[in-house]
């Protein structure tokens, strides 16, 4: 059978196939997995499936491409079968912010990461030890120096070094996820836009946005991540937030607050 001979909308699995993008073998998967219906046959077998199959197909690499797994594409295929756009959109939305939840918190973990790792090679620098490893060369521990404590004997700037507060967040990757997650609906809602500022970053807000809820918001991320340091400003241009962090920080002030404008 052509294309051609196909009629209206009945394809062949090669057809089918090289049209949706996905191999026989992931149609014959979806098929087994409850995705996709099971087609018609043709009196020698062959399967055959229609423009819906096509179309339910489209829907399937959406979701795929959003990083679903199997049971939420079957969910999502389940309210695509009604033929009513909102109850689709309604749970793909609930599924991309969550997924963008678990992207955030990601990103602010691996920033945290990398940041462990730079402080390492920087206590690894040195010479090693005559003799077996002790708290000072950083192949056990970090050192005090590398972390941001007291410069020790021998230190090239003969001055005590600033603390540096770790650029960490105590929260766990659940809460961190709905901490953002918190971030992202008053930022979505209330937001007007995001200059840059020395060091990080202002947002200024519309008349609306209550202050109070604001404050509360910083005031549970200053616990949790206080390398962070927050400045709320009310003068002649309006209600903002100015978040500044270390230069290692700058990664968690994008993931966590958005990218400047």
């Amino acid at each position: 059978m052509t294309l051609a001979d196909a009629g209206a909308g009945r394809y062949r699995i090669a057809e089918i196939a090289e049209r949706s993008g996905f191999s026989p073998s992931t149609l014959r998967y979806y098929e087994q997995a409850g995705v996709l219906a099971a087609p018609a046959r043709t009196p020698a077998g062959y399967r055959l499936y229609s423009h819906r199959d096509l179309e339910r197909l489209r829907l399937i690499a959406r979701a795929k491409d959003l990083g679903c797994t199997l049971d939420e594409i079957t969910d999502l295929v389940q309210a695509w079968d009604s033929d009513e756009c909102g109850p689709v959109k309604h749970r793909l939305r609930a599924l991309v912010r969550d997924k963008v939840a678990q992207v955030e918190t990601h990103l602010a973990e691996q920033a945290a990461f990398a940041h462990q790792l730079r402080v390492t090679a920087d206590a690894l620098a040195g010479r090693p030890l005559d003799g077996p490893c002790d708290d000072s060369c950083g192949c056990t521990t970090t050192t005090t120096s590398a972390a941001g404590g007291d410069c020790g004997a021998g230190c090239a700037c003969g001055d005590v070094a600033e603390p540096i507060v770790p650029i960490a967040c105590s929260l766990s990757g659940t809460d961190m996820g709905e901490r953002i997650g918190q971030w992202r609906e008053l930022l979505d809602d209330d937001a007007i836009s995001r200059r840059p500022l020395r060091g990080g970053l202002r947002i200024e807000f519309g008349d609306r946005t209550r202050i109070a809820d604001l404050a509360e918001l910083v005031a549970a991320e200053q616990s949790c991540c206080p390398f962070f340091s927050f400045a709320i400003t009310i003068d002649q241009r309006g209600l903002a937030l100015e978040v500044t962090a270390p230069a290692d920080g700058q990664e968690l002030v994008a993931t966590v607050f958005g990218n400047r404008a």
